[in-house]
């Protein structure tokens, strides 16, 4: 899968944008607020048709214009697509090969894309729901079915949540509970199913990053074989919390609460982790997401990093960097300097100039 052109109009700040991208390694630099992170932002437009900000469709638009628009080609699995996105304040107009989309399902998968950004680390020792947003993001990506389950859960749990609120008699309250136990039972096995093939992936690509010198794991809150038996934890935890659940006026149990411990050699990234070791283990994380989407779509996806120079010591940025240099796919990566890159990266990659909104290619610095 590989991002061959885009095409940027009145897009945040950036000005009339036509960029022709290297199959590989593309280092995007320049200053800070000139404009990087809104091009790789673009970019994830065109995979998930939505901001990796929370920025509404106003904000995409640059204060000048009324609209903006972008525009890609995409190699998927060797066949040429065109993907554009016309963007009015009111919305969003999407189309691939000139078609307009009646559905998201018919853009997503054109162009699927891995991102790291900073601001992610703040999940690894924050609440709960970040880690569970990074992991439900990456099953996302490999079962787009798993999107209609968590939404159907979450209107479960509302309804469930305004039963208990209001003091519903048992009788009301029962079919919601049935439901929510079936749905939520089904995203658990779900993760689990997904960390069963994820967690040899991580601790691989962590070891790399680390030179073998740490190793690094995941464990979920709650593991069982069978669907059954998460049906049957879930029946026994509402009724052990029913009178809590009454008196609270909500629902203590279920996936919604989950949480995943992230591990560096067997001890918790919230409580012992260094910085270096949150911002590998991170990336250690999306790298094993790459892994897991070529292996099953059997082509990488693309890579966006965002600072990632600024984020990782040398020792541990010429390890990520190997790794990359020793598969196939394409990657985007911003940098404040080129010289922050480590020297494979700068011999083999191509580099585009951000500077007040203007994109331009360039050649690599030497020396």
């Amino acid at each position: 899968m590989i991002l061959d052109t885009l095409k940027l109009r009145s897009y945040r700040n950036l000005g009339s944008i036509d960029l022709t991208w290297n199959k590989h390694f593309n280092v995007i630099y320049g200053e800070n607020a000139q404009g990087k992170t809104n091009l790789l932002e673009a970019i994830y437009l065109l995979g998930h048709l939505k901001s990796f900000r929370g920025a509404r469709g106003q904000d995409l638009i640059n204060h000048t214009a009324e609209t903006a628009f972008i525009s890609a080609m995409v190699n998927k699995g060797n066949v040429a697509h065109k993907l554009d996105i016309g963007l009015q304040k009111a919305g969003r107009n999407p189309r691939v090969d000139g078609k307009t989309v009646k559905k998201l399902s018919e853009f997503l998968g054109y162009l699927r894309t891995v991102l790291f950004t900073p601001e992610e680390l703040s999940n690894i020792k924050g609440f709960p729901a970040g880690r569970r947003a990074l992991l439900d993001r990456a099953i996302l990506q490999t079962e787009p079915v798993y999107l209609d389950r968590v939404q159907e859960y979450d209107r479960i749990l509302r309804q469930r949540n305004q039963l208990l609120k209001k003091q519903a008699a048992d009788t009301e309250l029962a079919p919601w509970t049935e439901a929510l136990v079936r749905s939520g039972s089904r995203i658990r096995y779900d993760r689990q199913l997904y960390l069963n093939r994820f967690k040899p992936l991580l601790s691989q690509v962590y070891r790399e990053i680390t030179g073998g010198t740490e190793s690094a794991s995941v464990n979920y809150s709650l593991v069982a074989e069978k669907l059954d038996e998460l049906t049957d934890h879930m029946n026994a935890a509402f009724e052990r919390l029913a009178t809590r659940e009454r008196k609270l006026g909500i629902t203590l149990a279920g996936p919604h609460r989950d949480d995943l411990d992230f591990k560096v050699d067997e001890r918790s990234l919230r409580t012992f982790g260094s910085q270096g070791q949150q911002r590998s283990f991170l990336l250690a994380f999306k790298a094993a997401q790459v892994m897991d989407l070529e292996e099953k779509f059997s082509e990488p996806p693309v890579l966006l990093l965002d600072d990632l120079a600024s984020e990782l010591d040398s020792k541990r940025q010429e390890g990520f960097f190997n790794f990359l240099l020793n598969r196939r796919g394409q990657v985007f990566l911003t940098s404040a300097q080129q010289s922050q890159l480590a020297v494979k990266v700068q011999e083999t990659a191509s580099f585009f100039k951000v500077d007040q909104g203007l994109v331009s290619a360039t050649s690599p610095e030497r020396g």
